[in-house]
């Protein structure tokens, strides 16, 4: 069933924007903690061939964290939600990063991709229990002028 404009819909909308949102926020924070809660404990994270899956969401969170040590500062974006179903609960999203790195902020990483979730009731409020992510474009730059 399609998601519609009723009341309960759009908070569950509003419910899903807020988390993928703590997720990027968490990500820019690197705050592991936060990045942490936005997962089950056994949700599938499929990143692709360019990062890799995973079925235990500590372990994706340690993963992220080793990958975002070595980075300066960075800014991870999630937009153009879109509620696919609710039984199961599915969204789209696309997200966009760039990462600056740590030694040399004139160079980075920018990334987008299409972030695909199914989401689970959790004591704890909603969570992500499954992630596929379809990366559009994974590039390095240099040449950043606003450093």
């Amino acid at each position: 069933m399609s998601i519609s404009t009723t009341s309960a819909d759009l908070a569950l909308r509003a419910e899903i924007e807020e988390l993928v949102t703590r997720y990027a926020t968490a990500i820019d924070h690197r705050d592991w903690e936060l990045f942490r809660s936005v997962f089950t404990d056994s949700a599938h994270i499929d990143y692709g061939p360019l990062m890799g899956s995973w079925d235990d969401a500590d372990e994706f969170t340690g993963f992220m964290k080793a990958a975002h040590a070595p980075a300066g500062r960075s800014i991870h974006r999630m937009t153009n939600v879109v509620v696919t179903t609710v039984d199961p609960i599915t969204a789209t999203t696309y997200g966009d990063s760039l990462i600056l790195d740590g030694s040399d902020e004139s160079t980075g990483d920018h990334g987008a991709a299409k972030y695909i979730d199914e989401f689970e009731r959790t004591a704890d409020g909603l969570r992500i229990s499954r992630r596929t992510t379809e990366v559009v474009v994974y590039e390095k730059f240099s040449g950043n002028l606003a450093v």
